[in-house]
């Protein structure tokens, strides 16, 4: 059941991702994060990118991905960030930090 729920979300990644690149006629698809280092995903990403889409033209995106050990955990990545910003001497009060779940990308 568990590959069969990862292989759901791979597809919808996938689809997504691939769509969005056509639509905008993106050259270069990136992955990162903690998703990034499930090995599934980075090889069904490196094939499904390199795939012909039906057009005349072979659609063809460069795909790239990090090493592993750079696909940590977003969390993680917030927190280094914070830690720059404190070594800076800079701080912003937790309490004024608005939060907006619905903004769009």
């Amino acid at each position: 059941m568990a590959a069969e729920v990862q292989q759901a979300v791979i597809d919808v990644l996938i689809y997504k991702t691939l769509k969005a690149t056509k639509e905008f006629k993106a050259k270069s698809i990136i992955l990162g994060g903690g998703v990034a280092a499930n090995e599934e995903l980075r090889r069904q990403f490196k094939v499904q990118s390199s795939l012909p889409t039906g057009r005349p033209a072979k659609f063809k995106v460069n795909f790239f991905v990090p090493p592993k050990k750079f696909c940590t955990d977003n969390a993680a990545m917030v927190g280094i960030t914070a830690f720059f910003h404190y070594l800076k001497g800079e701080s912003r009060n937790w309490q004024k930090i608005f939060v907006n779940a619905n903004l769009r990308i």
